[in-house]
């Protein structure tokens, strides 16, 4: 089992790392090539499986981006931790394939929260409508990709439970917070 301080610094880095490339790219031009809605507008009882907002474009960065971090943080880790650093006890490739594998899990169990939200016609980046609706996908659309990564992990290695939850409860404010300062900056159209 690896130490929980160093999993935790290590799995948040690792995702914030990613996830602010991710941020970059999706504004890039490169990424409209990739612009395709993942549910080639099928429907499911007339309305779209995953919507509009759900393209390739985060998938096709997110999955390789979520392997190269992996290795970026875990090589700075053991610069500044050397011999003292108690991670898993993999490969460097082990390590890239083992963080493509959480960046897809990171982006994939987003996908039954969207079904859910168009079955319930609730559009594409808006909030859900009433306000037990709306509380309880403010804190889905929070935790869901931390739970997807995480779960995606746990797959493989050991994670210890204090990790888990740390990063659950760290990753939805930080989600939160990063939302809110690109809302403020004209690149979001709304925090949650």
């Amino acid at each position: 089992m690896p130490n929980p301080l160093h999993c935790t610094v290590f799995l948040f880095l690792s995702l914030f790392v990613s996830g602010i490339g991710q941020t970059f790219w999706m504004r890039s031009k490169l990424s409209m090539h990739f612009n395709g809605a993942i549910d080639r507008e099928k429907t499911f009882r007339n309305k779209r499986l995953f919507g509009a907002n759900k393209t390739w474009r985060g998938l096709v960065f997110m999955v390789p981006a979520t392997g190269v971090s992996f290795v970026l943080i875990l090589m700075a880790m053991k610069i500044g931790l050397s011999d003292q650093l108690q991670l898993w006890p993999l490969s460097n490739l082990s390590y890239f394939m083992l963080g493509c594998w959480t960046g897809l899990g990171f982006m994939l169990i987003e996908l039954p929260n969207s079904f859910i939200k168009r079955q319930l016609d609730i559009t594409p980046g808006a909030p859900a409508l009433g306000n037990r609706g709306r509380k309880l996908f403010f804190v889905l659309d929070q935790v869901d990709s931390i739970a997807g990564g995480l779960l995606a992990v746990f797959i493989f290695v050991p994670v210890p439970l204090s990790t888990a939850v740390i990063l659950l409860l760290l990753g939805a404010v930080t989600h939160y917070v990063f939302n809110f300062v690109l809302m403020h900056m004209g690149l979001r159209a709304r925090a949650a």
